[in-house]
């Protein structure tokens, strides 16, 4: 019943809140998987202030190891291009590491654990961070360097629709002043 409650709170904070930036579970993909998948999301207060649509795949390395790429799209010309590798430590509970360009380059870094609800669905959350290198003209007309650090909470919930088709609903609250909400949700196929 304690599994229940918690399934439904957290579905009732993705749907207000809903950040689909790391569309990803505390698991890696099995050596040999393939991912891909499509994600339409609304960034809220900050990104591209509006919608954009991520493209995503996955691949695994090896038992316990993936990387991923992942493109977006959103009005006015806005895009992001990331990647990462991922790594688990245990078997519910991975660390990824990786870079973007959105306008500026920066890192990324996410913790990210779930929980099993039955044997079709997870609910997930973290810890997802960005540091943006940029820059900017002073008062004086001089470029300077201009560094953002974003912090989120993702709260998301897989549901397994069938073995090679996922839905995924996330929300990245946003916890630094430069970090802005997200509401995303989408589908994951596995080859």
């Amino acid at each position: 019943m304690k599994k229940i409650g918690l399934l439904v709170s957290l579905l009732y904070i993705s749907v207000l809140t809903t950040n689909a930036q790391v569309f990803n579970t505390g698991q890696t993909l099995k050596k040999g998987v393939l991912a891909l998948g499509v994600q339409p999301a609304v960034h809220i207060n900050g990104g591209v202030n509006g919608a954009i649509v991520y493209a995503h795949a996955g691949y695994g390395l090896t038992s316990g190891i993936d990387v991923s790429v992942k493109a977006g799209v959103g009005r006015l010309n806005t895009y992001y291009v990331g990647g990462d590798i991922e790594f688990a430590l245990a078997k519910h509970m991975s660390v990824a590491f990786g870079g973007h360009k959105s306008g500026d380059y920066g890192i990324d870094g996410t913790f990210l654990f779930d929980i099993p609800i039955k044997n079709k669905a997870v609910i997930y959350a973290g810890a997802d961070g960005d540091v943006n290198f940029g820059s900017k003209i002073n008062n004086t007309g001089n470029e300077v360097g201009d560094t953002e650090i974003l912090a989120w909470i993702p709260i998301g919930v897989e549901v397994e629709i069938s073995k090679s088709i996922h839905f995924l609903v996330e929300t990245n609250i946003g916890l630094t002043s430069d970090a802005y909400h997200i509401v995303g949700g989408g589908l994951m196929f596995y080859f």
